[in-house]
């Protein structure tokens, strides 16, 4: 029997079809601007809303973080639901991996669904994991 974790409430294990969810611990705790920091660390880049017209009335504002030697996206940052989402850039064998083995990874909810994945910050337990997909998805777009 697999045991995943899954984390939505802390100190709670459900049963869900053979396999254990267990669901604890404290997630990260980011403000909007903090999390743009964090995703910017140590990289040189651009942080732009191109996909906030006022025109269109969006409920969601997203912050499009950049490399700034090639334009390209690394990291969509938006809030819904009183959750703070990243999406990343994702190699396909490990966008798989990750949505398998990660109760706050799906797939992109905004670009490809095949090489973005959707983090959901508040729900990710270490600073050093959150790096690593930041990090991966940074270095797809040298």
């Amino acid at each position: 029997m697999a045991i995943r974790t899954l984390k939505i409430h802390e100190k709670i294990t459900i049963w869900v079809s053979a396999t254990i969810y267990v669901i604890g611990g404290d997630g990260l705790k980011f403000t909007r601007d903090e999390l743009i920091k964090f995703a910017s660390q140590d990289k040189l880049v651009i942080v732009n809303q191109p996909f906030n017209n006022p025109a269109h009335h969006n409920r969601i504002i997203f912050d499009a973080i950049r490399n700034a030697k090639n334009n390209k996206i690394y990291a969509l940052i938006y809030e819904k639901d009183h959750s703070l989402y990243l999406d990343l850039k994702c190699r396909i064998e490990q966008a798989d991996n990750l949505i398998e083995t990660s109760a706050y990874i799906t797939p992109g909810q905004h670009f490809d669904k095949q090489h973005w994945i959707t983090v959901n910050v508040n729900l990710v337990n270490s600073q050093s994991e959150l790096r690593q997909l930041i990090n991966m998805s940074y270095r797809l777009t040298v």
